[in-house]
């Protein structure tokens, strides 16, 4: 599953470059959105149907790519619909799509687009993770891998070529606060993809999505602390900032 998702990482990212960069996305809206959010998420899905010969004997909802699958759905819709206004409100996140259905400010398409990006997350923070233990790093190595992934992500979206579907007012509050706020996230993550890779046959499915489900909703309950403790030190919170197609006044071109 991990190889697989390894080499859907370059597909699905040369077609959000082409959907972004060319200018289909302004003019696209909801159905073909959520056709677009529907075709990545299947491509990081559906793999997980077809049994690893070393699991052809173990039943299905305890497979390591159908847990590792369920635990990165979970996690994609739980951030988009619990950590996505604290990037509108705190980090000063912006959308322009043209689309009407969304959840709480959020275009709804991007809930399964996510699916495909945290499949990519999550083999690269592993892979990282291996690398960084096997060089002696340690616990230190669970926050790094989460971190850098972050990091690597906010400098990737901070491009002048997509500032009229997304982008950031303040980049650098971004490339600092937001990358330690969603690194949190991943780092919470992490074990609990290492614990089904590295044990396969322990556990099933249930126990993947409710351990990524209290991943979800401690970050949750950690943004709500740094929301009213940490943020108001460094940014302006506005609360239910827009978010989505507010060019005047915003980043948005």
């Amino acid at each position: 599953m991990e190889r697989y998702w390894l080499a859907y990482t370059p597909v699905w990212g040369v077609g959000t470059g082409l959907v972004m960069v060319s200018g289909w996305a302004e003019r696209w809206g909801d159905l073909a959105c959520m056709v677009y959010g529907v075709l990545m998420a299947a491509g990081a899905i559906l793999p997980a149907f077809r049994p690893h010969p070393s699991e052809r004997g173990v039943s299905f909802g305890r497979r390591a790519g159908v847990k590792l699958v369920a635990s990165v759905v979970v996690l994609s819709f739980g951030l988009n619909y619990l950590q996505t206004p604290f990037f509108f409100d705190v980090l000063h996140m912006h959308f322009g799509f043209d689309v009407t259905i969304t959840i709480d400010r959020n275009p709804a398409f991007l809930y399964l687009v996510t699916v495909a990006y945290f499949s990519t997350y999550a083999v690269l923070c592993m892979m990282a993770l291996r690398a960084l233990r096997a060089r002696g790093m340690g616990l230190l190595a669970w926050a790094l891998a989460p971190m850098a992934m972050a990091f690597f992500e906010a400098v990737l979206n901070a491009n002048p070529f997509t500032t009229r579907l997304f982008c950031y007012d303040d980049l650098t509050l971004v490339l600092t606060f937001g990358t330690v706020v969603y690194g949190f996230a991943l780092m919470l993550a992490l074990p609990v993809w290492m614990r089904i890779d590295e044990g396969p046959a322990r556990g099933g499915v249930l126990a993947a999505v409710a351990m990524m489900t209290l991943v979800v909703v401690v970050d949750r309950a950690v943004l709500e602390v740094v929301r009213v403790v940490v943020a108001p030190r460094v940014t302006t919170v506005v609360e239910d900032a827009p978010g989505l197609r507010d060019f005047e006044g915003s980043c948005l071109r």
